[in-house]
């Protein structure tokens, strides 16, 4: 009965999603020392798209290829909608930076300490951290999905819990299927 009540209480904070056109940005493994020409040359050639309710799911999936293709800067036919955003694109990725082979690649662990005896101790995990850098520092300028302070900004409110999170993909289809319900919600609005 107690958790019937609770769960009559919990309220669902509105949360306000503005949708845009893509914003580009630079691949994230790219060098640094390229002139302001080379970067607005390379900028022309990141992937574009503008989610509405007439975007379909293939448009999404070709869309987020040539876009890890691009911002990992690999080949694109190496990319399928069943690549893996971890052991397949973030484990390529680090072959090529390590220059060892795919099968060679292992990962660690970061902000470790050593115990008393010198152990190494806590820490978390690096796999998936290049996913993840890419999630929270660039995949809302590219994908053009963003969250605003205010209804006013907004392209749509939606309940906290209604989308799911790109953490929780683990291929490319399954952030397709994700965005994808961003388009439906629009297709629902109009």
């Amino acid at each position: 009965m107690l958790k019937n009540i609770n769960e009559v209480n919990k309220q669902v904070e509105p949360i306000y999603i503005k949708v845009s056109p893509t914003l580009p940005v630079l691949p994230q493994t790219l060098e640094d020392d390229l002139t302001k020409e080379q970067e607005l040359a390379l900028l022309t050639r990141c992937p574009k798209i503008y989610l509405s309710a007439e975007t379909n799911l293939q448009q999404i999936i070709e869309f987020l290829i040539d876009l890890f293709s691009y911002y990992f800067e690999l080949p694109k036919n190496m990319l399928t909608p069943e690549s893996d955003l971890i052991d397949d694109i973030e484990r390529q990725v680090w072959a090529r930076e390590l220059g060892v082979p795919y099968d060679d690649v292992t990962y660690g662990r970061i902000f470790c300490s050593k115990d008393d005896k010198g152990n190494i101790v806590g820490g978390i995990e690096d796999r998936g951290l290049m996913i993840a850098t890419m999630f929270m520092l660039d995949f809302a300028d590219l994908i053009g999905i963003k969250e605003v302070n205010n209804v006013s900004d907004a392209t749509f409110e939606a309940a906290n819990d209604e989308f799911g999170n790109y953490y929780d993909c683990n291929t490319i289809s399954d952030l397709a299927n994700l965005l994808y319900t961003v388009c439906m919600k629009l297709k629902d609005l109009a």
